[in-house]
């Protein structure tokens, strides 16, 4: 009686899971990525933000370059600050250094002239100073543009959710 109890219980459970369908987001059958390949960015005006802004131009569209007439828009604005990670009198002067970006972002629908969607993404990069002025602004640089790559990947798959979620509502 236990084993067809059993039995019963986990054929009710594999029926309920036949419901389910989960499709990769960036699928050929979804349409995602056609539709990312049709955002336009909004100009920037700091290199950090143009870092970004250049990084998920190259995203969506695979390196085919801006589409010429976007069905989307995507607004970015990017803050970074640089600050120490370590205390300097516990490194024998070569500091750990922490630079943190935060991007908001708004993704508008051109046709409907409705926002889909908006988030807030921070990321932080590590960097070393040393006593070597050259150095450290290079290491700042490559902090800052790790960052803005790491925060492109993030904004990419939150408009492809924002974009999946608007053609199945």
């Amino acid at each position: 009686m236990r084993h067809v109890l059993l039995a019963a219980m986990l054929a009710l459970s594999f029926a309920g899971l036949q419901a389910c369908q989960v499709k990769p987001l960036y699928s050929s059958q979804t349409g995602v990525t056609s539709s990312l390949a049709s955002v336009g960015i909004k100009e920037v005006n700091d290199r950090v933000a143009q870092e970004l802004r250049n990084q998920l131009i190259f995203l969506y569209s695979g390196g085919k370059g801006e589409p010429v007439k976007p069905d989307y828009t995507l607004n970015i604005a990017v803050a970074g600050t640089a600050s120490a990670a370590l205390r300097e009198e516990l490194t024998d002067g070569i500091t750990a250094q922490r630079y943190s970006a935060t991007v908001t972002f708004t993704l508008l629908d051109n046709r409907t002239k409705k926002v889909i969607g908006s988030g807030k993404r921070t990321v932080v990069t590590f960097y070393d100073q040393t006593t070597q002025e050259f150095a450290n602004r290079r290491a700042l640089r490559d902090a800052e543009n790790r960052a803005a790559h790491q925060l492109a990947e993030i904004v990419r798959a939150d408009t492809a959710s924002m974009i999946s979620q608007q053609g199945t509502i």
